[in-house]
């Protein structure tokens, strides 16, 4: 897998609820929050692998996903990415469908970082500082391969908010590699799906189980 593939699939292990004000002290919290955990989930998997180990990589991942917010930013409420506008098809599901969406989503995302994040372990990641972005912070980033000198960097946004109500205080929102937005690219998958007849929601769980089936 490639990097640039890699980072958008690894993007989809983050999203977020509320925004925050974007003041300077909040965008360097986020920012700080960041590589916070992100040095929690490196030093975790450099560890040799076993129940324990992917239970405290979990853990640490529950403190960065909304996994609520990620699985309706991806069915269109609330548009992601750059979209202004969008469909909500959240809002033509049911609790039942909502629920298992989510479960599947989470168990997706889940199993591709703890499988992928493995394979990025020797990049150098720098932290280029943060703006306001409508009221998020953008923190922005570049990934660097500490073996392969000539690898070009790769870019890496992350939208983060505040969180309330939980034991972080900052969360991830939305991750954008080299222009692409990882809820954007959820969606528009979703939506083709949504939308062409015979498909509609079952297929798309048909598809999410058959990526959780894969090796």
């Amino acid at each position: 897998m490639s990097v640039r593939i890699w980072n958008l699939v690894q993007a989809a292990v983050f999203s977020a609820t509320l925004a925050f004000a974007g003041s300077a002290s909040a965008e360097g919290g986020a920012e700080a929050f960041l590589q916070q955990e992100q040095a929690k989930l490196q030093t975790l998997l450099r560890q040799p692998a076993n129940a324990t180990r992917d239970a405290q990589v979990n853990q640490v991942m529950d403190r960065l996903v909304d996994y609520d917010e990620l699985t309706r930013r991806a069915f269109g409420d609330t548009c992601p990415g750059t979209l202004k506008t969008c469909t909500n098809h959240w809002s033509e599901l049911n609790d039942a469908q909502k629920a298992e969406v989510k479960e599947l989503l989470k168990k997706l995302v889940e199993k591709n970082y703890r499988k992928n994040l493995v394979k990025t372990l020797d990049y150098d990641i720098a932290y280029k500082g943060s703006q306001d972005a409508g009221g998020d912070s953008k923190i922005r980033t570049e990934a660097k391969s500490k073996l392969n000198a000539r690898e070009p960097a790769v870019r890496i946004e992350y939208l983060m908010g505040a969180k309330s109500g939980a034991s972080a205080v900052f969360i991830v929102k939305d991750i954008v590699t080299e222009g692409s937005s990882l809820t954007k690219n959820y969606y528009d998958q979703f939506h083709k799906m949504m939308t062409t007849p015979a498909q509609g929601f079952p297929h798309i769980v048909m598809k999410l189980n058959e990526k959780l089936k894969k090796p």
